[in-house]
């Protein structure tokens, strides 16, 4: 045999598998397991090779030797998703075929390309079989590598859900970005959230990251400002940037006061919890792991949780809220990658160029913003008395309690009423406040934006209220722009629905 390709081919194909394999990290592990389960970075790697069809048993080692390939190149991510994209592809190529499959054909390909989601099939495994074939590992044929190389495959349409504002995928609305922001405020205030997720939920919200980017943080990437009024500045670690390691390089983000303050008390919390057991205090994670520590355990990432632990937590945090939404019969599904196109979205919708929101967004091109480009706002109706009565109980915006009178406040007396002359020139309170706490917020807006304190009187000036809402919203579209006016659309939709809880408690009929 003179092809000197092919006999190299063969070699590879006839060594074994290494007793240790090191990963791009230099995490080692065992090849020889039929489960490779180790944890990489913030990563929890665990692909089980049991999983494999048995009629594919002899493709396992050419399998193998191509993943390890991946683990020492590519990201223990890219592993994990070639992994399950190849076995859903073998459990096609074998149903309804007899006997074993020694190696994967030219036929197997075009039987699944025939496939209704064919293309997409093909598309997740294309380079990781290709891959496989220039390795010369065993189980892929040359003439495959060749036809998959030459086959062309429909693209998967990308931003779909931005693009047509999906309800339960797409960015969230103005008023269910607030009403998520108020459910978060109003739990924690209530004990029912604790610090560490309201932080992790506003973390989120804030900088539209990605959950690895999150889970990488650690407590020195929080540095306070350099003036009394100044902000605080985290440095978001990068993530999915071609050759880089997790922690290799980082991105400097601005954090104003009113988040920066709490999540810098939150941090010192934290370093001091890990005194001794680092070093240096601020190599401690921001949201560290808590439970099953054995799986935290890689070098560089001690503690930390995983991306998916930390969307999971996200997730399950907005299913207990259940935030309602004006949209949907339904809470509103809030999810990382949810606040990471709303944040997007209204990037854009501030005028920012598409080289902007590539920074913003942690792109190293513009390819994946430009959906995002001329993107204007959800549809902000021009608020009337009518669609306001509409649009209150589906938005559910006030979150406080009706009382018959001023006998009934949880803080009876004059210094909690809430009166304001633009709206009733007598000065007729409109409700209660039931805390002590000191609010820097404009009542009575923010009152009836979603203030689970406020305690609206049964024969306040609610009317009065809503028609000064109206109003101002008005002048404000004239005099500055429809973004501003929107600002308080969440308020005008809670006074709406205190009217109509006042007329359903009087008995009176909807006018």
């Amino acid at each position: 045999m003179n092809n000197p390709v092919k006999q190299f081919q063969l070699a590879v194909a006839a060594q074994p598998l290494p007793k240790t394999v090191k990963t791009r990290s230099g995490i080692a592990f065992d090849p020889a397991q039929s489960v490779w389960s180790f944890r990489d970075g913030t990563t929890a790697v665990h692909l089980n090779f049991d999983l494999l069809p048995q009629p594919c048993a002899p493709l396992l080692i050419g399998f193998k030797k191509t993943l390890i390939w991946t683990l020492e190149h590519k990201s223990p991510g890219s592993a994990i998703t070639r992994f399950n994209a190849l076995l859903a592809v073998l459990r096609h190529m074998i149903a309804g075929r007899k006997g074993a499959m020694s190696h994967i054909a030219k036929g197997d390909i075009e039987r699944v390309k025939a496939l209704d989601d064919g293309d997409a099939l093909l598309s997740g495994v294309r380079s990781f079989l290709c891959k496989w074939g220039e390795l010369g590992a065993p189980g892929i044929d040359r003439e495959v590598v060749n036809a998959l190389r030459k086959i062309v495959l429909k693209h998967h349409e990308t931003g779909v859900a931005v693009a047509t504002l999906d309800a339960k995928k797409g960015p969230l609305t103005d008023l269910e970005f607030e009403a998520i922001q108020a459910a978060l405020n109003n739990a924690y205030s209530r004990g029912n959230l604790d610090e560490s997720t309201l932080l992790l939920c506003y973390l989120f919200m804030s900088f539209g990251a990605r959950p690895v980017q999150i889970a990488s943080l650690k407590c020195r990437d929080l540095i306070p400002p350099e003036s009394p009024d100044g902000d605080y500045v985290l440095m978001m670690p990068r993530a999915k940037q071609e050759g880089q390691l997790a922690r290799g390089s980082f991105k400097a983000r601005r954090v104003s006061r009113h988040l920066g303050e709490p999540l810098a008390a939150y941090v010192a919390a934290i370093t001091t919890a890990f005194a001794g057991t680092f070093q240096d205090s601020g190599d401690a994670p921001m949201f560290p792991q808590q439970r099953r520590l054995h799986n935290a355990n890689a070098p560089g990432f001690q503690y930390h949780c995983s991306p998916n632990l930390l969307s999971s937590r996200v997730v399950r945090s907005f299913r207990t809220l259940a935030v309602p939404s004006e949209r949907l019969d339904e809470p509103i599904p809030a999810t990382p990658i949810r606040f990471r196109r709303t944040f997007a979205t209204r990037a854009a919708e501030e005028g920012w160029s598409q080289l902007v929101l590539a920074e913003l967004m942690d792109h190293s091109d513009t390819r994946h913003v430009q959906v995002y480009a001329g993107l204007t706002t959800r549809i902000r109706a021009n608020f009337s008395r009518k669609i306001a009565l509409e649009m209150a109980p589906l938005a559910m915006a006030f979150a406080g309690k009706l009382i018959r009178n001023e006998s009934e406040a949880t803080r009876p007396g004059t210094s909690s009423r809430i009166i304001d002359l633009r709206v009733d020139r007598s000065g007729a309170s409109m409700g209660s406040c039931g805390t002590h706490a000191h609010c820097g917020f404009l009542r009575p807006i923010a009152c009836y934006a979603g203030c689970a304190d406020f305690e609206p009187w049964l024969d306040g000036p609610h009317d009065a209220a809503l028609d000064y809402m109206l109003a101002r919203r008005e002048s404000q579209l004239i005099n500055a722009d429809l973004r501003i006016a929107a600002i308080n659309d969440r308020a005008i939709l809670g006074c709406a629905q205190v009217i109509l809880r006042c007329r359903e408690l009087r008995g009176e009929r909807s006018r």
